[in-house]
């Protein structure tokens, strides 16, 4: 046997010296090389060698670092320990490590021919897990075991909560094997725990096992046991999940979950359920339910011009409120959608091709809306003039090379039907009542200057025409002296056509003022001014409606897939104006430029149009739009209707008359609104809530848009505290003035603050409280309280006024491992 010693080192030397020792045993047959930083010992006639200081053993894929090695050749062991420093702590811990595995402990002892070591007070690091154990045994094949261990996610050195393993085994990189386990919350036990466990630690090593059950101690169907589950592993691409639901008054339901998945293929989940209720005595019905929902998702880079997506949601009994689930998240859901997609594009091409299944159920209505197929091709802008004139000159040859075509059509088949139809399997009513239905749009749009464009003018026209192959016909019933519907297969066409032209022009103007910081405010002014035309090219049909009554003109669309506008000839001039306003002046705190802005006015903004077609009241409405926001604590937006039109003093309604010929003045504001949001906080706080704006944008799906918008309402941690005011005025004219009802205006008057304060690096409290001051009542508060619990975290949510009253406790663990451990409590205790 040969054991190569490297002696002590000391670190800075270029070449330490090295001594080599040779001893012959034939009952050791491995090379080992060792060092240590502080100094080394060699006892030839016991044959050990001491190592102290950042001791290292090197053999055969084994390395061993402590503060303290021993190496005893006479029983083939290596033991390893820690130090202790000036103030009796413990420092450089052994660490063994054995290919991939690393085991950090306060001793380690290892023989070194059976490949065995015995381990006190270990801790081991998996992905998000941490494994204590306080005595272990390490076998040759690689195998551990050990007593009194601790398994948890905390990384604390006493963590916060763990589950104490009586005895265990554990396989690397594969699974722990424990018997009776128990849950430990700050070093207190509880009641919850397992006779045995398997713990996978390998998430490529997947095994097939059984999934605790929820318990139902109360609900409509009795003491129930849901969501007992079975999980199976096919292969890399396929794992399914079987759950069963059973209640002691009859009613059950099984739920199959099959995940499927393909590394740069597709990625999806099938969920198909059965439910089968039991109403119990005097009735005794059995009604079922079969829900299926089913996501897909293609992922483009196997094949970019090919997509093909599903979403889908379905029940068979069309109802929300009836599940074995306790909580039912989709209680309050009257509709479900189920939507499959595919579609197609073609490199290099301006064309676009899909089809769609989609499903529509609405629990309210009792109908089921089918679609089956529908298809649609698109054709992208393209220029059809482009290239046909030879260097174009002027502007007007310019204008018709950048004319843009553009085409699209779809087509679809589309029955709806009462959901009874369904439960029957009245398969053959539903199919009688698929409409079909054409539909087909084309414009031509361009764009050119005038004055070397400090005048856009952009016109467009579009043409539409939808084709149906089901009509309606009205007519007279004798028997009920009344007008019948009937549906026809009949074939009818309806078009639309509109022509736009908008002007538009970028005014700026500039205001010096005198002063030491030379003071200039900006105004730009944005004019727009369009016309529209839109003929009414579609007739109504007319039917005598009954004895004593005129004929009633009717459309012969209405029930058709694809409805058409009836409405008069129109003829539209538009017309606005947006405004803002800056303030530039001189600054020392601006080194680049030496000037600061401040925007004095966001938004100002002036919109209404004219109809020329109208027999009387031609002028719109004229609307008013302010945004004012001089600095990042402070928000103000206005918005107002006012109607050039003159009013019944005595009803309130508006006359067809201007309220100049009836001394009324200019007119009135029919309704007004003005908000005034200050947000307090220390200006650090509010530059982060500013930073942040963009991750939210980028990161947050579309359910986080309000907090995109409104940063300021997000609830963080490191920041102190916060407070935002809102002040909010509504004032409608009263249009329907009776006797109860006298008042020319109906104000909104509220005062909204919402806030939030981290009492502790742990504890947050948020409020939220709106009061009407019209009523000076409170009309709504929310209250919530947040603890960081390092490895869990604690929320309570709490609404005591309004008509949304709820009540919310919620605990969960925030490793993603163990993300279904939670605890919700949606009202209190019943003795509360």
């Amino acid at each position: 046997m040969l054991i190569i010693s490297l002696n002590s080192f000391i670190l800075g030397q270029s070449n330490p010296k090295k001594d080599t020792i040779y001893i012959n045993d034939n009952s050791v047959s491995e090379v080992i090389i060792y060092n240590s930083k502080d100094s080394l010992y060699t006892d030839l006639i016991n044959r050990k060698i001491y190592l102290w200081g950042n001791a290292k053993v090197e053999m055969s894929g084994v390395n061993m670092v402590a503060g303290y090695i021993l190496i005893d050749l006479e029983k083939n062991e290596i033991l390893a320990s820690y130090r202790l420093n000036e103030d009796g702590s413990r420092i450089e811990l052994p660490l063994f490590s054995d290919g991939t595995e690393k085991i950090e402990a306060a001793k380690i002892r290892y023989n070194i021919n059976s490949k065995r070591g015995f381990i006190e007070e270990t801790k081991m690091k998996q992905e998000e897990t941490f494994l204590l154990m306080e005595t272990a045994k390490k076998h040759s094949n690689d195998e551990i075991h050990f007593i009194k261990g601790r398994y948890t996610t905390c990384d604390q050195e006493e963590p916060h909560y763990h589950f104490q393993l009586s005895k265990a085994i554990l396989i690397p990189e594969k699974r722990i094997v424990t018997g009776p386990m128990n849950l430990y919350i700050n070093g207190v036990p509880t009641p919850i725990g397992l006779p045995f466990s398997a713990i996978p630690l390998d998430t490529k090593e997947r095994n097939k096992g059984f999934i605790l059950p929820e318990f139902v101690p109360l609900s409509a169907y009795g003491f129930g046991i849901q969501n007992l589950g079975y999980y199976i592993p096919i292969n890399d691409r396929l794992q399914t999940t079987l759950y069963a639901n059973l209640y002691n008054r009859g009613s059950w339901g099984l739920q199959n979950d099959l995940d499927y998945a393909k590394r740069y293929g597709y990625s999806g989940k099938l969920s198909v359920g059965f439910q089968q209720f039991f109403s119990g005595f005097p009735n005794n019905n059995k009604p079922f339910k079969v829900s299926v929902i089913w996501t897909h998702r293609k992922d483009p880079k196997s094949n970019p011009n090919w997509n093909f997506a599903s979403s889908v949601n379905f029940i068979s009994d069309n109802q929300s409120k009836n599940s074995l689930d306790p909580l039912n998240p989709s209680y309050f859901n009257n509709s479900f959608n189920s939507d499959i997609n595919l579609s197609r594009n073609f490199p290099g091409k301006p064309i676009t091709t899909g089809m769609k299944i989609s499903i529509r159920q609405n629990s309210i209505t009792k109908n089921i809306a089918l679609v089956s197929p529908l298809l649609n091709i698109n054709l992208n802008r393209v220029f059809p003039f482009k290239g046909l004139i030879e260097n174009p000159r002027n502007e007007f040859q310019k204008m018709i090379e950048r004319t843009g075509f553009t085409y699209s059509f779809e087509g679809q088949n589309r029955s709806t039907f009462a959901d009874s139809l369904l439960n029957q399997g009245a398969f053959n009513l539903i199919s009688d009542q698929f409409f079909n239905g054409i539909s087909q749009q084309m414009a031509l749009q361009t764009t050119f200057g005038l004055y070397k464009n400090a005048i856009k003018i952009n016109p467009s026209i579009s043409y539409s025409n939808k084709i149906n192959f089901q009509q309606i016909t009205k007519s007279y019933n004798p028997t009920s002296d009344n007008s019948i519907t009937d549906t026809v297969q009949k074939f009818g066409m309806a078009h639309d056509f509109n022509l736009n032209v908008n002007l538009t022009t970028i005014v700026y103007s500039y205001y010096r003022f005198i002063g030491k910081k030379q003071p200039i405010v900006r105004h730009l002014m944005t004019p727009t001014i369009g016309y529209r035309y839109v003929p009414g090219l579609n007739t109504l049909s007319s039917a005598y409606a009954g004895t004593g009554q005129s004929l009633i003109s009717y459309s012969p669309f209405e029930r058709s897939i694809y409805q058409a506008s009836y409405g008069k000839t129109s003829s539209f001039l538009t017309f606005g104006v947006n405004n803002t306003f800056e303030l530039k002046q001189k600054s020392n705190k601006d080194s680049l430029t030496g000037y600061a802005k401040t925007r004095l006015v966001d938004q100002f903004s002036i919109t209404g149009s004219y109809d020329f077609m109208r027999d009387s009241m031609n002028l719109s409405n004229i609307s008013l739009n302010l945004r004012i926001s001089p600095a990042n604590w402070i928000n103000f937006v206005s918005s107002a209707n006012f109607s050039p039109y003159a009013w019944d003093v005595l009803s309130g309604k508006n006359l067809s008359s201007y309220a100049l010929s009836e001394n009324q003045g200019l007119g009135r504001f029919l309704s007004s609104n003005f908000t005034t949001t200050l947000t307090i906080a220390p200006k650090r706080s509010r530059q982060q809530i500013e930073e942040k704006k963009d991750d939210y944008n980028t990161n947050w799906n579309s359910d986080f848009n309000y907090f995109a918008l409104h940063p300021e309402y997000l609830q963080y941690f490191d920041i102190p505290w916060k407070i935002n005011f809102s002040h909010v005025v509504g004032i409608n004219a009263n249009t329907f003035k009776n006797q109860s009802n006298t008042e020319n205006y109906n104000v909104i008057h509220t005062i909204v603050s919402q806030g939030d304060v981290s009492f502790t690096r742990r504890w947050k409290l948020g409020a939220t409280a709106n009061f009407d001051l019209k009523q000076f009542k409170m009309a709504n508060t929310f209250l919530s309280v947040s603890r960081d619990l390092h490895c869990w975290n604690l929320s309570f949510y709490w609404t005591p006024v309004g008509t949304n009253k709820s009540f919310l406790l919620t605990i969960r663990n925030t490793s993603s491992l163990l993300r279904d451990a939670k605890l919700d409590f949606r009202k209190p205790p019943i003795f509360l």
